[in-house]
């Protein structure tokens, strides 16, 4: 149910309800006066019959009495709504009565009995003939002054209600059609209202409340009055102009903070896999890639080479020139070979004067080429403090193996490369050696 529905169903149900009991106490304010009215009217008829009838009771001049009677029945009588007057003896027999038929009966309801007893007028609404009838008595008194004077007889009236009932019909009819009038008029006004004051200004406020929550931050409600709604608007959009403010600099904020953690991560990333000497792969990036680049080799299948790289009497070149001097040929070699591998190729320093190069893609030949360029460049470039050599040259030695030709594994790959770097060694240094084949059992000398 919509918010315009519930204030206005509440709205008519309160209207209704005050109209009701509002109508309800005209209602009987209005049938009090009607049934007053009534009465006075039948207690000053009585009044008047008691005067007449006091003498013709004192006398015992009934047929007067009954004349007197038969007169008020020739007249109009039911526009005083009077539907019967009798006059009954102190014994309680009927002595006098508009409907004849009824002389001499004893008046033994419980009406004429109280009134009998009463000395003074009686009122009483009881139902007579299925109707409603106002019931007056009258005690029938000859005052003498000074004594409290003789009782002679009861006048009594029956005065119809039905006139009472009509008007009150009429009453509540009229009531019910103004009470609809007034509830239809003030339904209508209140739907007016409540569409232009309330429910115009809900919507806003609800629909700038539903955008803001679906992330337009720029949304804001309309403002249109100057009432509570129009406050509560204007509260809104300042808490969103707050709020995107306030967004839009964490954002800004949020965004400078991931480019330095990803400049961080970058360097994390790199500091993890890259030697801090040499700037090359360090020798856990190393075993990693490895690892990888044998089991790509066992699916596509391609070769895969490695070269085992150690710099010839490097102890010696330390310990007469020191260790920073030794630092600066170990940066410089990893510059020679990264100079000349390809992008593809892994360059990385696996520990103190020895470095590998990771093939991918290479077979025994081209690694065996590659090597011996290498070597070459390192011979011909100029070291200084190189003169101090043996041969007065600082050389490098290169071991040679192929997956899978060579090696099942990574581990056996490596043990093969470092094997065939020994040998190279053994053989005079300054030279590359090629593992031996599983198959042929040969080696290959560059």
């Amino acid at each position: 149910m919509s918010l315009r529905t519930k204030i206005l169903v509440y709205g008519v149900g309160i209207a209704m309800v005050a109209l009701a009991v509002l109508g309800t106490l005209l209602i009987q304010a209005h049938k009090d006066t009607y049934v007053e009215e009534a009465e006075l009217r039948a207690r000053t008829f009585l009044a008047v019959l008691a005067v007449e009838t006091t003498g013709y009771l004192a006398s015992n001049q009934i047929e007067v009495l009954d004349g007197v009677l038969s007169t008020l029945m020739e007249r109009n009588m039911e526009l005083l709504d009077i539907q019967f007057v009798a006059v009954v003896d102190p014994d309680g027999h009927v002595v006098g009565h508009t409907e004849q038929w009824r002389y001499g009966a004893l008046a033994d309801d419980p009406f004429s009995v109280e009134a009998g007893d009463a000395r003074q007028s009686l009122v009483r609404v009881t139902t007579r003939n299925g109707k409603d009838t106002l019931m007056v008595s009258e005690p029938v008194v000859s005052s003498v002054p000074g004594q409290r004077g003789i009782r002679w007889g009861t006048a009594i009236a029956g005065i119809g209600l039905d006139r009472v009932q009509s008007n009150l019909s009429d009453l509540i009819f009229k009531a019910m059609a103004t009470t609809l009038l007034v509830i239809v008029l003030t339904a209508m006004l209140a739907a007016l209202f409540l569409s232009r004051h309330v429910v115009r200004p809900v919507k806003s406020l609800t629909t700038a409340a539903s955008g803001f929550a679906a992330g337009d931050l720029s949304t804001r409600a309309k403002v249109t009055s100057r009432d509570e709604l129009a406050e509560l608007s204007l509260t809104f959009n300042n808490m969103a102009e707050h709020i995107q403010a306030n967004t839009v600099r964490l954002e800004d904020e949020v965004r400078e903070r991931n480019r330095e953690l990803e400049s961080a991560n970058e360097r994390l990333k790199e500091l993890a896999t890259t030697d801090g000497l040499t700037g090359l792969y360090n020798f856990r990036h190393f075993e990693d890639v490895l690892q990888m680049e044998i089991r790509r080799s066992q699916r596509i299948p391609v070769p895969l080479s490695l070269l085992m790289i150690d710099v010839d009497h490097f102890k010696q070149f330390n310990d007469e020139h020191g260790h920073p001097e030794g630092d600066k040929v170990l940066r410089i070699l990893a510059t020679l070979i990264r100079e000349r591998v390809r992008a593809t190729d892994i360059p990385c320093r696996y520990g103190g004067e020895e470095f590998t190069v990771i093939l991918p893609g290479t077979s025994r030949t081209d690694a065996s080429m590659l090597a011996e360029i290498l070597r070459d460049r390192v011979e011909k470039h100029p070291f200084a403090g190189e003169e101090d050599q043996p041969k007065g040259r600082l050389t490098i030695s290169i071991g040679v193996a192929t997956f899978p030709d060579q090696a099942v594994d990574e581990i056996e790959l490596v043990r093969e490369a470092d094997k065939a770097m020994y040998e190279a060694k053994k053989a005079g240094r300054n030279r590359v050696k090629t593992a031996r084949s599983k198959r042929t059992g040969e080696s290959h000398e560059g």
